[in-house]
């Protein structure tokens, strides 16, 4: 089925990916998107799926807010409103790709890195399951949003390291 692709939904100079739900590929990795039509409103919740092997820190996302010379936006703020039960989430500045949909005149600025913030999930160790991280993004020229990441953790990521006696 061709839902294990995400979908990318642009307002303004904004870029993040914005699914409900989908799957992504365990390394995080996205399909092309689909531009948010014109004067379609920014939804204020945003539900996304991930899939992340077991025992291994994976990135869930990537958020950034650019003009169209590629250079940023200032002002992103996110917050994590609710950590998960079953591991560790944590939000880091990073340099990364946008992926912003063809068409969108932002797209030549997927040719290089630009900052932003990453969010980041750890399973706790040996745990297999459902977990959930529940984000509050403040966009530089647009309303809050929230958005809620559903992790399916599956078995097959590296064991844990025995303890040593």
């Amino acid at each position: 089925m061709a839902a294990a692709a995400a979908v990318a939904l642009v307002a303004g100079c904004m870029q993040r990916v914005d699914v409900t739900p989908v799957t992504l590929n365990a390394n995080g990795g996205t399909a092309a998107g689909v531009a948010r039509p014109a004067g379609m409103p920014m939804p204020e919740h945003l539900s996304v799926a991930r899939t992340v092997p077991a025992d291994l820190d994976r990135k869930l996302g990537f958020f950034v807010s650019l003009h169209e010379d590629c250079t940023v936006v200032p002002g992103l703020d996110i917050r994590i409103l609710t950590s998960p039960t079953h591991g560790t989430a944590r939000l880091q500045g990073e340099k990364d790709y946008p992926s912003f949909p063809a068409g969108n005149p932002r797209a030549s600025c997927n040719k290089a890195t630009a900052p932003g913030q990453q969010l980041w999930y750890q399973p706790a160790p040996g745990f297999i399951g459902t977990d959930v991280v529940l984000l509050q993004i403040y966009w530089p020229t647009g309303p809050a949003q929230t958005l809620t990441y559903t992790i399916t953790v599956q078995g097959g990521g590296v064991p844990p390291t025995p303890a040593t006696k």
